[in-house]
């Protein structure tokens, strides 16, 4: 074997004596015993691109000491070994990869996830609502940062961990269970600052509050706003809401839950009685939860949606109340087209989720005219003055189901 300093194979001596010793070996046989770098190859059984390499490597030292220890036959000294440190290993791993984030990217994402606490998911959905450039911040690039730094999403969990369904979302129909809430727009805790102000202008004369129903089974939303809160209001947009679903041919028996504040009910049973005798000719019900949030969790778990996705990033192009509805139809229609993660909505929209249960006219039911409750029922009022104790729209008439 010419090189005697070398007993084995390449690969196992530099398991047994390490890289650096092993390939400071095979340079000393090429620049100090003059060996050819194919013999050198051939002896200790590796490729001559290895030994190529090597040599290469210890070419570009300019440092005379290094240069003299390679083509002299002594000893290098232990101390020594430290000045060829150059002749380590080099880590494999890809130097760059247009699928993995930047740092700017990842630093971006970090922050947002720290501010938000959301999952991967609904942070991409964030960005693209956001105008974000999606060629950037691609799902698998913010998917690959959750994933490296160990990111999760924020999740509340009862006492025990448990985590269970509101409906048996595998029997129930569509719009057989409905949920109903109101939401203040000018919420501080929610707007930035200059959103916020621009909402509260009384130039503007934008309105107060938000009306929402949705549909428990498909996620099917219903949008209305209103200056001021009152039953009468609550009772007359419900009202609405079915006679619309009816028009569309849904037929089935309709229930919704809300809570018990003042624009519904106000924890009266009285007057929820009074409601359902108004709703039974449409062949609908009323219920509340009784104090408890979470039987109202979807239109609830709506709210924070409309605040992060309509309302501070399309405040900007809201100048006046037709500005307002414009937005809150674009908005609600993309909604009710945009993929749910939903219990039992395998990542459907609720517009995809209604076609996949048969519902053939399913787009007409999500365009929903968007209202403003004063401008549609003041007139009522004033022609009426009875009109909050009466049934003011025509009934509709509807065969009572088993």
């Amino acid at each position: 074997m010419t090189c005697k300093s070398i007993v084995m194979s390449y690969k196992d001596n530099c398991k047994a004596e390490g890289p650096v010793i092993t390939r400071l070996k095979i340079a000393r046989h090429y620049f100090a015993d003059g060996i050819d770098q194919k013999d050198i190859a051939r002896d200790i059984g590796c490729h001559k691109n290895t030994v190529n390499k090597i040599i290469k490597l210890c070419k570009n030292q300019s440092d005379p000491k290094v240069l003299w220890l390679l083509s002299a036959n002594e000893k290098i000294k232990t101390s020594d070994l430290k000045l060829f440190e150059f002749l380590k290993f080099e880590s494999r791993r890809p130097k760059s990869n247009k699928r993995t984030a930047d740092e700017s990217t990842e630093k971006t994402v970090v922050e947002k996830h720290l501010k938000l606490n959301y999952g991967f998911k609904r942070l991409y959905k964030h960005f693209k609502i956001a105008g974000m450039d999606m060629e950037t911040f691609t799902f698998s690039k913010i998917k690959g940062v959750y994933k490296r730094l160990e990111l999760k999403g924020k999740k509340i969990r009862t006492v025990n961990g448990e985590r269970r369904a509101l409906y048996n979302y595998a029997e129930i129909g569509a719009f057989e269970q409905l949920q109903y809430d109101t939401k203040e727009i000018l919420d501080q805790h929610a707007l930035p600052t200059e959103i916020y102000q621009k909402f509260k202008s009384l130039k503007l004369n934008l309105p107060k509050y938000q009306w929402t129903i949705v549909d428990a089974k498909t996620k099917t939303r219903f949008l209305a706003w209103s200056y001021t809160l009152t039953s009468f209001y609550g009772l007359k947009f419900l009202q609405t809401v079915i006679l619309w679903l009816r028009a569309h041919n849904i037929q089935n028996k309709i229930n919704t839950r809300m809570d018990g504040g003042t624009e519904f009910f106000s924890a009266s049973e009285a007057k929820l009685s009074r409601w359902n005798e108004q709703l039974k000719p449409l062949g609908a019900s009323a219920e509340w939860t009784g104090g408890a949030k979470w039987k109202n969790n979807l239109v609830e778990r709506t709210h924070r949606i409309d605040d992060e996705e309509f309302y501070c990033p399309r405040g900007e192009y809201i100048n006046n109340v037709s500005d307002f509805l414009v937005e809150g139809q674009y908005w609600n229609f993309y909604y009710n087209c945009r993929p749910s993660d939903g219990i039992g909505m395998e990542g459907l929209s609720p517009k995809n989720k209604l076609d996949s249960l048969g519902v053939y006219n399913a787009d007409q039911i999500c365009r929903f005219p968007m209202l403003i409750l004063d401008n549609l029922f003041n007139p009522l009022m004033e022609t009426f003055p009875q009109a909050q104790s009466q049934y003011v729209l025509t009934p509709y008439r509807f065969p009572q189901l088993i």
